[in-house]
């Protein structure tokens, strides 16, 4: 009874800070129930540092300045080295597309769908402009790209909720079969990211694990 409660309790706290979607709720309390992959729990287990960012808007990819932010002023104040310090992502609801490979980008015109140009050929983007930088980047523009995060220790978490009614969107419009759609949104995510339950589980999960909490923009 006490542990339901302290589980409640922390949900309510949580509720004042994100808005909660009933459909990612339902799969938060039922996230026990299927063969999900929790390993990045234990590379949170190895850190000192730890923070989680709610990325539920693309924002120009402000999350990802953010990021590198935590690696760069812990080190430069605490001297600490990226094995010490472990920032997440949570890419759930407007912000899951930025958790999609090139190919979804392509197919789905995702770039001319969120009005995001590649600098590269100043049009609507075709590829995910947050993966890589843009070719002859240097500087802040390689450190922010999501590739390069990730090396340094990224976790990448992308909600199944968002995910499955981003497809559901994308097979009403170009009429296809939502199943597939979704299925294939799940088979392209960018390269070593994890899929969880919700976005709200994972925010939660990270928290009991001791990241402190960050908004994505």
């Amino acid at each position: 009874m006490t542990g339901r409660r302290d589980f409640l309790a922390q949900l309510g706290a949580f509720a004042a800070a994100a808005t909660l979607d009933r459909d990612e709720l339902h799969a938060a309390a039922e996230a026990s129930q299927g063969p999900w992959d929790t390993s990045w729990l234990n590379r949170l287990a190895l850190a000192q540092f730890r923070v989680v960012f709610n990325a539920s808007e693309v924002s120009d990819g402000d999350v990802l300045s953010h990021a590198a932010s935590f690696f760069d002023d812990f080190n430069t104040v605490h001297g600490t080295t990226d094995q010490q310090t472990k920032p997440v992502i949570v890419f759930r609801r407007l912000g899951t597309p930025m958790s999609f490979n090139d190919i979804l980008w392509q197919r789905y015109a995702i770039g001319e769908d969120l009005k995001i140009k590649d600098p590269n050929r100043h049009a609507f983007a075709t590829r995910n402009v947050f993966w890589k930088p843009r070719d002859g980047a240097s500087g802040w523009e390689v450190e922010m790209a999501l590739e390069a995060l990730q090396r340094r220790g990224l976790i990448s978490l992308v909600c199944n909720v968002a995910v499955g009614n981003w497809a559901t969107q994308m097979a009403r419009r170009y009429q296809r079969d939502p199943e597939t759609v979704k299925a294939e949104a799940r088979a392209n995510l960018i390269p070593g990211a994890i899929l969880v339950p919700s976005g709200i589980y994972a925010l939660i999960r990270a928290q009991n694990a001791g990241c402190a909490y960050m908004p994505g923009s």
